[in-house]
């Protein structure tokens, strides 16, 4: 598995976060961007290259029309290739955790997840599976599907119990903004604390093109639920 890890100055211990990149994107370009905001509000970062990686380099604009589920040629396949909230993913994703874990200057108690696109379902699927180990995540252009493997699905979503706030353009083509509801209305239906904030006139590249707004609300919520100090 590649990808980075950045800290901030100091022993710590920190809170931590996952950042998982959308189709296209990579660990050190995407993750790499992000960490570098996230490092300013006190994070430890860690982000692997996921199945659905682009070359070297890549990763500003992620997504576009192959996040869609049911496209021609996009079918899970081989496991290891599978994209989106495949169980390779998420071993990855996982295994991440346990990277931070083993850092002494990491507050294991304060572990966090943010995901975009394809990378979004993988956060949404690992916060069903980690609600012990995760204290809090973030997405942005993502949701749930019954549809297509890529998504994290409906079924996992109904066992997430990790507070989540959620992100999405309303002009999303790519990934509807209609799965977000459906995940916001899962979240609420279980009782588990949740925000889901809708950009109108924005595209799929919402992490972009609304970064200030995006930052400031995740730093809002990581800090709402106990991940990061006041």
């Amino acid at each position: 598995m590649k990808g980075i890890l950045i800290k901030p100055d100091g022993d710590g211990p920190f809170p931590a976060i996952l950042i998982s990149h959308g189709r296209g994107g990579t660990a050190e370009a995407f993750g790499g961007s992000k960490a570098r905001e996230f490092v300013k509000m006190g994070f430890v970062c860690i982000a692997p290259d996921y199945t659905h990686a682009g070359p070297a380099g890549g990763g500003g604009k992620q997504g576009g029309k192959k996040d869609a589920p049911g496209q021609k040629g996009e079918t899970a396949g081989d496991e290891k290739k599978a994209p989106g909230a495949s169980d390779e993913n998420l071993r990855r994703a996982a295994k991440c955790l346990d990277i931070l874990q083993s850092l002494p200057s990491v507050d294991t108690r304060r572990l966090a997840a943010y995901g975009n696109s394809m990378g979004a379902f993988v956060t949404v699927a690992l916060a069903a599976k980690e609600s012990k180990r995760l204290k809090a995540a973030a997405i942005t252009a993502g949701g749930v599907s019954p549809q297509s493997s890529f998504y994290a699905s409906e079924e996992q979503a109904t066992q997430l119990r990790v507070p989540l706030c959620i992100l999405h353009g309303g002009n999303d083509g790519t990934v509807k903004p209609e799965t977000s509801v459906k995940l916001k209305e899962l979240l609420d239906r279980n009782g588990v604390p949740n925000e889901r904030h809708l950009f109108e006139g924005i595209g799929h590249n919402l992490h972009q093109e609304k970064a200030d707004d995006v930052y400031a609300l995740m730093k809002a919520w990581f800090t709402k639920h106990g991940v990061l100090k006041e």
